[in-house]
Order: C-alpha cells, then sequence, then structure tokens
C-alpha cells in the first residue's frame, strides 16, 4: 500500500515542481512577470490547468451541493488569482480573447460573470455563456445510492465540461436543490420506500434540526438505514454517531468500522477520520506509518485539514514535498497553511516573493487575523511586498491594537511605527502567545470548530454535534492538532 502511494505522491509532486521551477524562472526578485500576459503564456496555461484541476477535485469529492460550496469554490478561485498574481480582469480578457478560448473555459468564463470576478455582476452573460457551452457537452452521472459525480478525467476539455454542468445545474436550480435537501415531508415519504438518499437526508434534517426538533435515536436510526442502503456519507456520520456517542453509546471500535466502510468507497472525511483513529488509536492501534497513508488519500481527494497534515510531515524531510502540500492546502483555505505560505515566500532565499508574501498576509489581514494584522501593518512601515506607507501601518496597527480590547497589547501603536522592539525575540513570541491565547479563548466560548471544540466542551451532546457539525465544514484548523504527525 506504501509504494503505491509514494508513487502516485511523488508523481503529482514531481509534475508541480517542473512547472514551479518554471514559474519561478519566469520572474525577477519582485516576482514581477517578465513576459506579455498571453493565451500562450506558460504561466496562464499553467494557471487555467491547475485550477480547473483543483474545482474538478473538489466537485467529485464534495457532499452534493452542499451548503458552503459557493464559498469554497469561490475562495479557490479567488486564491488561485492571489497565489499567480494575476488581475482577474486580464484572466477574464484571456478567456473571451478567442472562440477557443471560450470553448475551453466556459466554466470559469460564466463563473466569473455570475460572482462579477474581473468584470462587475452579469447573471444574463453569465447565462448566456452556460446555456451555450452545454449545448455542446456530454452529461456527467450521479451516483445513485450517494448523489455524487462519478466521471474521472484530467482532459482539459473533460475537466471544463464537468465543471460547466455543475455550475449551470446550480446556477439555475440552486434554491431547488437546498429546499430538496431540506425538505422534510418531501424526502420522508421517499425514505420510508427505501431510497437511501432520502433515508440522508432526513438524518441530517434530525442532525442539523431542519424543520424538525433534534432527536438523536433518529439521528442514528436514519443513518443507519442509509447506510445499509450503501451511502457512504450515512456510513460516514454512523461513524460519528459511534464516535462522539449520538443516539447510541460510545463505542470507538465500531465508529472505525463505519469510517472505513466510507472512506473504503472513496469518501475524503472519512479517509481523514480514519487517518485520525490510526494517530490517536481510536478503535484501532496507533499506527503512525498508516495514519499518513489515509490523510494522503484524504489531501489527494482535495482534504484541506489532510493537505496540512501531510505537508508538515514533509516539513523536516523534503521542503518541495512540504510546499507542495502546503500551498494546496492554502489554496483550499487552510489557514495556519496560509501563514506557512506567506512567511516561505517570506523567508526562501531561493523562491522569495515578498509581494506574495504580503498578498497573504492581507487575505488574512481582512479576515481579522491578528497575526496578519500585525504583519501587514509592518509590510506598510517597512515597505516589504508593497511600497512604504504609514498611514496604511497607522491604519492596521490600530485595528491591530483595536483586537485587543479585552486586554492590554504587547506594543502600543507610538513603539511599533518608531521600530522599537520590532525584531526582539520576547516581542515576536508575544505576538504568537497572544495569537494562541486568542484562538483558545475563542474555543472555550464556543466559536471555534472541530475536534479540539469537542475535547474541551466535554460530554455534553449538543456541544458534540455543534463541533462535529462546523467540523465539517473545516474552515481552520488548528497547529495543536496538525502538528502532532510531522513526528511519525
Amino acid at each position: 500500500m506504501s509504494n503505491n502511494f509514494d508513487d502516485n505522491n511523488n508523481k503529482n509532486f514531481d509534475n508541480f515542481h517542473n512547472n514551479l521551477e518554471n514559474n519561478i524562472s519566469s520572474s525577477n526578485s519582485e516576482n514581477i512577470i517578465n513576459y506579455e500576459l498571453t493565451t500562450n503564456s506558460p504561466l496562464i496555461t499553467k494557471f487555467f490547468k491547475e485550477l480547473l484541476q483543483e474545482l474538478y477535485t473538489f466537485l467529485i469529492n464534495m457532499e452534493a451541493f452542499y451548503i458552503n460550496e459557493n464559498f469554497h469554490l469561490y475562495e479557490i478561485t479567488n486564491n488561485y488569482l492571489l497565489d499567480y498574481e494575476l488581475d482577474p480582469k486580464d484572466v477574464l480578457e484571456i478567456m473571451t480573447s478567442n472562440s477557443q478560448n471560450i470553448f475551453y473555459y466556459s466554466s470559469l468564463i460564466g463563473y466569473f460573470y455570475q460572482y462579477g470576478i474581473g468584470c462587475k455582476v452579469n447573471n444574463d452573460k453569465a447565462l448566456e455563456i452556460f446555456t451555450n457551452a452545454i449545448k455542446t457537452t456530454t452529461r456527467f452521472s450521479f451516483n445513485q445510492k450517494n448523489d455524487v459525480m462519478t466521471e474521472l478525467t484530467d482532459d482539459i476539455t473533460k475537466l471544463n465540461e464537468t465543471i460547466l454542468q455543475y455550475y449551470y445545474s446550480l446556477f439555475l436550480y440552486k434554491d431547488v436543490i437546498i429546499r430538496r435537501k431540506n425538505n422534510y415531508k418531501f424526502n420522508i415519504k421517499n425514505a420510508e420506500k427505501g431510497d437511501p438518499i432520502s433515508q440522508f437526508y432526513i438524518g441530517n434534517c434530525y442532525y442539523y434540526g431542519i424543520n424538525v426538533q433534534t432527536d438523536y435515536n433518529k439521528i442514528f436510526e436514519w443513518y443507519s438505514r442509509s447506510s445499509k442502503g450503501g451511502n457512504i456519507r450515512a456510513m460516514y456520520k454512523l461513524g460519528n454517531c459511534y464516535n462522539y456517542g449520538i443516539g447510541v453509546i460510545k463505542e470507538k471500535k465500531k465508529a472505525f468500522k463505519f469510517y472505513l466502510k466510507s472512506a473504503s468507497e472513496k469518501f475524503a472525511n472519512a479517509s481523514f477520520m480514519i487517518g485520525d483513529c490510526y494517530r490517536q488509536g481510536n478503535g484501532i492501534l496507533k499506527d503512525g506509518n498508516k495514519a499518513f497513508e489515509w490523510y494522503l488519500i484524504a489531501a489527494e481527494k482535495g482534504h484541506r485539514s489532510s493537505q496540512y497534515i501531510v505537508a508538515n510531515y514533509y516539513i523536516s524531510k523534503c521542503e518541495e514535498k512540504w510546499f507542495y502540500w502546503n500551498r494546496k492546502a492554502a489554496i483550499n483555505g487552510e489557514i495556519n497553511a496560509q501563514y506557512k505560505l506567506a512567511e516561505y515566500y517570506l523567508d526562501n532565499l531561493i523562491n522569495k516573493n515578498e509581494s506574495k508574501a504580503f498578498k497573504w498576509y492581507l487575505k488574512l489581514a481582512n479576515q481579522n487575523k491578528l497575526k496578519a494584522v500585525y504583519l501587514v501593518a509592518k509590510c506598510y512601515r517597512d515597505g516589504i511586498g508593497t511600497e512604504k506607507n504609514l498611514n496604511e501601518a497607522t491604519k492596521w496597527i490600530e485595528k491591530y491594537v483595536s483586537l485587543y480590547a479585552y486586554k492590554k497589547p504587547p506594543i502600543t501603536i507610538n513603539d511599533f511605527l518608531n521600530g522599537n522592539g520590532l525584531w526582539e525575540d520576547g516581542f515576536i513570541q508575544n505576538v504568537e502567545k497572544s495569537l494562541r491565547e486568542d484562538e483558545l479563548s475563542k474555543m472555550e466560548r464556543g466559536e471555534y470548530e472541530g475536534v479540539e471544540y469537542n475535547s474541551l466542551k466535554g460530554t455534553d451532546i449538543r456541544n458534540v454535534m455543534k463541533g462535529q457539525a462546523i467540523f465539517e465544514t473545516s474552515f481552520e484548523t488548528k497547529d495543536t492538532f496538525c502538528v502532532i504527525v510531522s513526528k511519525y
């Protein structure tokens, strides 16, 4: 098993690394592209192919039409634009410059118009692009037991076609699809007749309290029935029931059994949990090697927390592989990976790129991430990756201080603007310590998601369910959780 993983991982990495070297060689120390951006530019060709592959990977492995899919798709698209330092207006112009490009990139063009990426929002234009393009495509198929796309390909035309049909369906029927999933009266009829998808949706209604009162016994009942019908997501949720004691007595071995069933059918969340079981010894003996293998499976399917964990595994073993996986995790929205990617661009002697570092810090700062707010202020003050601008530096350091409303900040505005204490070890440690304390405080107040949230909140089943439900969207994963794997 390990040999196959290593072969596939090395193949994907080698392809990426060759393209990375080409991209690096085509830019100067400030990463200003030194050739005109055209359809045939190596950077543009790589950008389109990589973006389509990432979107495709996400779509074929996601829970069909789940509630946050638009946010994630939008984030992936904009993170690629950020990391390639491309103006979305230029990208849209290239995609619409000729009929061949419109054919190849119709899914992206329609999506850009729909969400105003590089242009004003224009739903009429988006619909026109989607409708004209959809006439020439072949329809993808759904697995009737699991309601997921099953077609697999790496051809750029097929990538575009599959993404196009998803975007087109979502454009026209998003509200209908969401109502269908959340419609208890509609689904209960089909569920009683034995439809595993409807049974899964009924389980979700009881799990999340959608149109019915939360009922732990009903959660377990309906996920069990759907699981028996072969629904891989229900198997995963049933594993959660046994893992956290939802409607049933906690039984880690049974949790592992159902996670493994789901993971064996290639469900990424379940693969991640199998990795976690092996890492922690939950329901199975601890095995660091097997944990890594399952995290790698999930990472290949676009699971960003797993990508970050795999990156940490390589951090002291292979810088190139660390970069490959950390960048993937960052593109997919993993906060810690985004920090580390920015630090890499800032500090790496060979691939130093202060402009990219600044852009990633700015993205994080705009989400009120404390450390990033400070670092953006510092970049403006010292001209790192951007022009010096004391007005902007003042604005951001004031914001940094304001985020310490409940306690004294480690530095004053005047001290910062005067450069005092900037590089003292104690000060930098205070910044990091304050970040960790802030995150811990949020977890204790119930504002954070994930495994740590569950462990902190104890045995109250409502808190366990809340933590798990939010964790499945995987907005953030804390360093305290991920770095453990790096010792394997």
